[in-house]
């Protein structure tokens, strides 16, 4: 933006000077400007001294506060950057998003997702509870491998019958082939694949998707 430009005289000149409105003053060149100030002043009418000295006051203040300012944003963003470069050891343990439960809004509806299972095994048991922790449903499963396992669920119960609207929570029981420890996959709790770190948030991929950390409810080692 540009303007006439007038000395401290009271006189004006035919130069013109640009300025950005938007722009801040720094100490040096609030200094400057008082020199400036200084050099064109009516000598009859001098600046006062004190002003001038609480003027200079006043901008090194200012200035601290911007340095500390600019210290503490620096001092978050390295603690974040820590923070998320530790959950890199994350990755392989089991993390818990509490989401143990499907809700079905009607009777007859299809439910798909993923238990994860820690070794390869035999004669396990698919089981659906109701939101009272009654069994309503058991189906062997002969056998499977480790890792994620897509599971469907017809929204019935054993005797083959359309359970009513609700909350119903699954999970799988099982013994390891290998080892013979028995095992409870729950919906819900699945092994952290990765950790995503270039985003403002850092996420972790589990489960096939990707979650933020507030959406975890715990994260543990695995048995």
């Amino acid at each position: 933006m540009a303007t006439e430009a007038i000395d401290f005289m009271g006189g004006k000149t035919n130069s013109t000077i640009t300025y950005n409105p938007n722009s801040t003053l720094d100490k040096d060149a609030f200094l400057k400007l008082l020199l400036v100030q200084l050099q064109y002043q009516d000598p009859t009418s001098p600046m006062d001294t004190d002003k001038m000295l609480a003027q200079t006051a006043d901008m090194a203040v200012i200035e601290s506060q911007a340095n500390i300012q600019k210290a503490m944003e620096n001092m978050v963003g390295q603690f974040r950057l820590t923070s998320a470069y530790q959950l890199i050891g994350a990755v392989g343990k089991l993390a818990d998003t509490g989401l143990n439960a499907v809700q079905f809004a009607e009777s007859g509806d299809q439910y798909k997702d993923y238990l994860f299972y820690e070794e390869n095994f035999e004669n396990g048991l698919f089981i659906v509870t109701d939101s009272n922790g009654v069994q309503i449903r058991a189906d062997v499963i002969p056998s499977g491998e480790a890792g994620l396992q897509e599971f469907s669920w017809d929204g019935k119960n054993s005797a083959g019958e359309a359970v009513g609207a609700g909350v119903y929570a699954i999970r799988a029981e099982y013994t390891g082939s290998a080892s013979g420890k028995k095992y409870v996959s729950r919906l819900g709790v699945y092994p952290i694949e990765s950790v995503v770190l270039n985003e403002s948030v850092p996420k972790l991929f589990l489960g096939g998707e990707y979650y933020t950390l507030d959406q975890i409810v715990s994260i543990k080692e695995r048995l």
